[in-house]
C-alpha cells in the first residue's frame, strides 16, 4: 500500500512541476490579467509567511497553477480510490 500511495505523490509531483510550468507560461501569454492574479498571490503567501520567495511573474504563475493541479489531483485520487 506504501508503494501505491508514494507513487501516485511522486508521479503527481512530477505531473505537476512540468505542466504546471508549461501550462504558466500559456496562461500569462493569453490571460495576462490571471498571470497578475498569480504575482498578486505570491505577494500575499510572501507578506503572511514572511518567506523570501522572488515574485517573479513567471515563478509566481507557475506556482499557482501547480497548487490548483496538486489540489485536483488529490481530489481525484481521493475519490477514485474511496470513493
Amino acid at each position: 500500500m506504501p508503494a501505491k500511495t508514494g507513487g501516485s505523490h511522486a508521479v503527481s509531483a512530477f505531473v505537476t512541476l512540468i505542466v504546471g510550468t508549461m501550462f504558466s507560461k500559456y496562461l500569462w501569454s493569453v490571460a495576462p490579467p490571471l498571470g497578475e492574479a498569480g504575482v498578486l498571490a505570491m505577494a500575499a503567501i510572501r507578506s503572511t509567511t514572511g518567506i523570501a520567495v522572488p515574485a517573479t511573474d513567471q515563478f509566481a504563475g507557475a506556482v499557482v497553477i501547480m497548487l490548483g493541479l496538486s489540489f485536483v489531483w488529490g481530489i481525484v485520487y481521493h475519490v477514485s480510490r474511496h470513493g
